[in-house]
């Protein structure tokens, strides 16, 4: 073995003692590691070491591939040693898993551990098995095992002396300990190792002492002790770094909403909404995700369970928006549990036909039914991928009849090829359209919120209002139209009133294409519901853009009468001895939509949008 310089090893001790207290940044340790490493003869004894410690600044540094590398050169090089070094070989394992563990392995990262930990034993090195240890109880903090996690804990903190470690990481231990008791409900013990920590720990470890606050305020929150809880919680807040305080602010949201929680009852639910409502406003998603997760656990705690799992889906699209891959884990594992599998309908089997991506993860929470129709049931449902809610709708394709089920899935395949392209607030836009090799066929579009324009006619609404919104759908079914999509199936119970940015109303259609096969399968042909079908429609003729102007004009006539029989009782809407008879201008307009003839119907739909619009502001102005 070649001589090595005498300082190698002292300028390696200085490098790990820097890496280990966080004295410098990873960008400064990397040009002195390579000068060591440059420094060092291919079979020096010191080279698993220094390559083990460049895998420790590049994982700091978030390049996880180089440090990966690094430490799998250390490792062969530690393996190949006359005896193995088990004491790199332990270090080795447990960085290896800390990079699996900041990436959600949790399984590579146990694994990693289990050897680790062996060859820390075999060298006797106390220090490196409680590090191990260490690593292992963070494991069970994040999968939230804090029984196994206060197990650990316990058991270094009570071998505090032999361990030998920094008081730093000493004190870290007791916080950790702290976090899993306070979790499991042990608030007593969790005060104790608080006040040892408050007594022990140095002025100038601002960051531990800002864990410190939080646990005190969540020991003191679980005691019902709340006013000192907020006082914890103002030192606490005091102390938050001016920069790169993400997590830390993250940290302080999320016992802040918890005490909220504990408090308990409707008037935290309330607290905590107007809570989002503020971080909303103020663009802060990862505070808006800790909050919404507070809030869906008090909202469990009372037992509305639905508007706990919108809560979920909330803090699921604010953890995306600001990138928190942990967060987002957290969060799906959060839904997936509380939903049961009752409630979860999994794509991973389904065929893509259009839409989405044939690749990704589709699985859905389902809410509750929005309907109940012969083909299948639509539920409300929130989309793990995006946190999105959405219509889920799935249908049995083998009740047409058996070998039928390729030529209806291709009718539906055509009708929704450029539905599917539609992305306008006028219509509930298609996500995703796919079919299961048994036969069912699965419809994802994107939920809209409000009551149908059934409901808003059963309401009383005046024709005025009602006026304004057919203005808006016959404008909507302009552009279905333009793009050669014909409904089929238009009537007041597949429009949604929804609500726009300004507080508006705007009607959006739902339900495109579907009627295709919600009819019965002797009626397939028949893509309508009675009273809104245009005579060409009842007799099994072709189906074109008409048919949605004849179900329109039926929707004009409803506001003045009820659903129309025929054309010709038309003329009792605006001969009725009433001050609120039907116009004879929206007559007139209205007999021009029924016409039997399809090739004589009214075909333009701008001009039937400014006509009722024109009618609805005279309304309102005289």
């Amino acid at each position: 073995m070649t001589a090595e310089p005498q300082d190698a090893k002292s300028a390696l001790d200085a490098v790990e003692e820097d890496v280990e207290l966080g004295r410098s940044e990873p960008d400064e340790l990397l040009p002195r590691l390579a000068t060591i490493l440059l420094s060092l003869q291919t079979d020096s004894p010191h080279r698993p070491r220094a390559h083990r410690l460049l895998g420790v600044v590049d994982h700091r540094m978030k390049l996880a591939s180089d440090a990966f590398r690094e430490l799998h050169e250390a490792k062969t090089l530690a393996e190949t040693e006359s005896p193995p070094n088990y004491c790199e070989l332990a270090k080795i394992g447990r960085e290896t898993a800390a990079i699996y563990a900041a990436g959600g392995d949790d399984r590579r990262a146990s694994a990693e551990l289990l050897p680790a930990l062996a060859f820390a034993s075999l060298e006797g090195d106390q220090r490196e098995v409680a590090k191990i240890i260490i690593e292992l109880a963070d494991i069970e903090l994040d999968a939230q095992r804090f029984d196994r996690a206060a197990l650990l804990l316990r058991q270094l903190v009570a071998q505090r002396d032999n361990t030998k470690l920094p008081p730093s990481q000493a004190m870290r231990i007791r916080i950790g300990l702290s976090q899993a008791l306070n979790r499991l409900g042990a608030h007593d013990e969790a005060f104790r190792h608080v006040a040892v920590l408050r007594a022990e720990m140095p002025e100038d470890e601002k960051g531990l002492q800002f864990s410190t606050r939080l646990e005190e305020a969540q020991a003191l929150g679980g005691l019902h002790r709340f006013d000192e809880a907020e006082r914890a919680l103002l030192e606490a807040e005091v102390l938050l770094p001016e920069k790169n305080s993400a997590i830390e602010r993250s940290e302080f949201l999320q016992a802040v909403t918890e005490l909220h929680e504990v408090q308990g009852g409707p008037p935290a639910v309330k607290s905590l909404e107007h809570l989002i409502g503020e971080y909303a406003k103020q663009k802060e998603p990862v505070h808006e995700a800790v909050a919404c997760r507070a809030l869906a656990s008090a909202l469990f705690k009372l037992g509305r369970n639905a508007g706990a799992r919108e809560a979920q889906a909330w803090a699921l699209r604010a953890a995306l928006q600001s990138n928190l891959a942990d967060v987002v884990d957290d969060i799906r594992t959060d839904m997936l549990k509380s939903a049961g599998a009752g409630r979860i309908e999994d794509l991973a089997h389904a065929t893509r036909l259009i839409g989405g991506d044939a690749a990704r993860e589709r699985r859905f929470v389902l809410l509750g039914q929005l309907g109940k129709g012969r083909a299948g049931d639509v539920h409300r449902a929130i989309d793990l991928a995006d946190g999105q809610l959405v219509a889920f709708k799935k249908i049995d394709l083998g009740q047409f009849g058996e070998g039928r089920g390729p030529e209806i899935t291709s009718a539906i395949e055509m009708a929704y090829g450029s539905a599917g392209e539609i992305d306008n607030s006028r219509f509930a836009r298609l996500i995703d359209l796919r079919m299961e090799p048994g036969g069912a066929l699965y419809v994802v579009q994107r939920f809209v919120e409000g009551p149908t324009l059934d409901q808003v006619y059963g309401s009383g609404a005046t024709p005025a209002r009602l006026l304004e919104l057919l203005a808006g759908v016959a404008e909507a079914l302009v552009a279905l139209h333009a793009r050669n999509i014909v409904h089929r199936d238009l009537m007041p119970e597949n429009v949604i009133v929804a609500r726009d940015a300004q507080g508006g109303e705007t009607p959006a259609i739902v339900d495109l294409g579907i009627a295709l096969v919600a009819s019965r399968p002797e009626e397939r042909q028949l893509f309508g519901t009675p009273h809104y079908m245009a005579p060409e429609q009842v007799a099994g003729g072709s189906v074109d853009a008409p048919v949605d102007v004849y179900a329109l004009g039926q929707m004009i006539a409803e506001i003045w009468g009820g659903k129309l029989t025929s054309h010709s009782a038309l003329g009792k809407l605006w001969q009725k001895d009433a001050p609120d008879a039907m116009p004879r201008d929206i007559g007139d307009l209205v007999g021009d939509m029924l016409e039997p003839d399809p090739a004589r119907r009214l075909s333009d739909l701008s001009s039937v949008a400014h006509a009722l619009r024109a009618q609805s502001q005279h309304m309102l102005s005289g």
